[in-house]
């Protein structure tokens, strides 16, 4: 009994700690700024560091001094077998990561600049190291409560609010006044650039609209739709491309979840409606507002000026209408599904891939983008895609190709791939330099190599799965899987920085949790 109460003491403990850290990280990183935006990622960066590296200090310094005794005895009978039998899939994959990267870092002929990462975006082994200390801190010691999720939503409702004034281009705090003009319209909100800004509301979205899809309390039901709302006018005008991918994640693999019931299904109508709603809105805004707004080109065009929108936006809520009413007359009860929906929309998303697959050769070998109208510019991957992406991409295979066996295994070095790049893209007609691949497994793949790239995808893969463990438990877990979700796909076009992904990597510790149950 007093081994029992001593153990449950030390859960607390612990526990406060890491909850306290929770929000510093979950709350207060997407919030905090120090000189606008002139020294936002270096900012963000030291503050991060610091909450870990002094929540560390307070976890060692507990087991050092008030579990003492505990420790020394922990040691002394200490197996590697019984260590390792508590370690799960993920836990295997990202001490693999950590390993690789070390590896990396030791070998590489750029030994300073891959552990501080000071030549990138400071993405180096020093921070990878906090990365995992982290995950395997919250993962271990921290007991997983539903409201830091939605104290985490309360400040990604204020960064979405801040990065709708700007969008009105009012400035309300004055960040943008001693800027240079031509930058005014790539930065946005306490997040800084706006592809990492979309990043940060994708993984937001996706936690809101889980949330009011799975919500049986009416109260939290409508604070869940609100946030949903204002994350999807937020995301679109943060006016990134990048964002159609985290909501194309969102769109077509929650189906895959909701559609095992009635209320499911109705929810996932719902949502559509809302978004294609806010569409709407948007282009009414644009035309009305047209000098007050920045105003949107590229994909959102071709949602927002289609009528095929309108029309897809007028019959959701009309068929919405009709089932309420068809319920309300009929009192029929909501009925479980089992996976057959779920497998004619995994039908549907499968037919989509072949479709699109085969788009995308008929553009690039076949050269008919005529064919496609403006949707084909989209789809032909020359140099000039995704805003010099391609140009990037090529360069970064061919060099990676050039690789010694050892380097294309362990890679040249973390957040050296500017340093890889500079001597081939010397010169290069957009008058650039090239720090980064712009494509978060294609950097990791030159930087910590095959194997770390592979760990690092199986981490992801096992954590995620984890959470869906508990889909029939806590929705809120489910909520932080499809955020997950939502920043892994838009990580395939854009950047890994201290910015964003330190809440990523404190979603996957949540997630991993071993308290979800209690």
């Amino acid at each position: 009994m007093i081994e029992l109460r001593k153990s449950e003491e030390k859960r607390d403990f612990l526990s406060i700690v890491l909850g306290i850290y929770v929000v510093l990280v979950g709350v207060g990183l997407p919030i905090v700024i120090r000189d606008r935006y002139f020294d936002i990622l270096v900012a963000k960066y030291y503050y991060y560091c610091i909450c870990t590296i002094l929540m560390v200090i307070l976890v060692l310094g507990y087991f050092a001094t008030v579990r003492a005794r505990q420790t020394v005895s922990y040691f002394k009978e200490f197996s590697f077998s019984d260590f390792f039998e508590r370690f799960t899939v993920a836990d295997y994959a990202v001490i693999i990561f950590l390993i690789v990267a070390i590896l990396s870092t030791l070998t590489s002929d750029y030994l300073y600049e891959s552990f501080w990462g000071n030549e990138g975006r400071f993405s180096g082994l020093f921070l990878l190291i906090w990365y995992v200390t982290s995950y395997f801190c919250v993962s271990r010691f921290w007991k997983f409560k539903n409201w830091y999720i939605d104290i985490m939503l309360i400040a990604g409702m204020l960064v979405c609010l801040f990065g709708i004034t700007d969008y009105f281009q009012l400035d309300i705090f004055h960040f943008k006044a001693v800027m240079n003009p031509d930058q005014w319209l790539i930065f946005t909100s306490t997040i800084g650039n706006i592809n990492t800004y979309t990043a940060y509301v994708g993984i937001v979205a996706a936690i809101a609209t889980v949330l009011f899809a799975t919500d049986k309390n009416n109260i939290s039901m409508i604070w869940h739709y609100l946030c949903m709302v204002i994350a999807f006018f937020a995301i679109i005008m943060g006016v990134s491309d990048n964002a159609y991918l985290s909501l194309g994640a969102l769109f077509g693999f929650l189906p895959l979840y909701l559609f095992g019931s009635k209320i499911g299904i109705r929810k996932y109508v719902i949502i559509l409606a809302t978004f294609f709603s806010v569409v709407q809105f948007i282009n009414l805004i644009n035309f009305y507002f047209k000098d007050m707004v920045i105003g949107i080109d590229s994909i959102f065009v071709l949602l927002a000026n289609s009528g095929i929108s309108l029309i897809l936006t007028l019959f959701l809520w009309g068929l919405i209408i009709f089932w309420y009413l068809w319920d309300y007359v009929k009192k029929t009860p909501n009925r479980e599904c089992g996976n057959l929906f779920r497998y004619i929309w995994l039908f549907l998303l499968l037919s989509a891939s072949i479709v699109i697959l085969y788009v995308i050769y008929d553009c690039n070998l076949q050269g008919n983008i005529n064919k496609y109208g403006n949707i084909g510019n989209y789809l032909v991957f020359d140099d000039d895609w995704g805003t010099n992406r391609g140009y990037i991409w090529r360069n970064a295979i061919e060099r990676f190709s050039k690789f010694s066996l050892w380097k294309k295994m362990v890679g040249f070095g973390p957040e050296t791939f500017g340093i890889l790049l500079m001597y081939q893209t010397k010169g290069n007609p957009y008058n650039l330099i090239f720090d980064s691949a712009h494509n978060e497994y294609l950097h990791f793949l030159l930087t910590v190599g095959i194997v770390g790239l592979f760990s690092y995808l199986v981490f992801i893969f096992a954590c995620i799965k984890k959470c869906f463990d508990f889909k029939k438990i806590n929705s809120y877990i489910i909520a932080i899987a499809f955020g997950l979700i939502c920043y892994s796909i838009q990580a395939f076009v854009n950047l890994n920085l201290p910015i964003v992904t330190p809440i990523y990597w404190l979603l996957l510790a949540m997630g991993s949790s071993k308290f979800i149950n209690n």
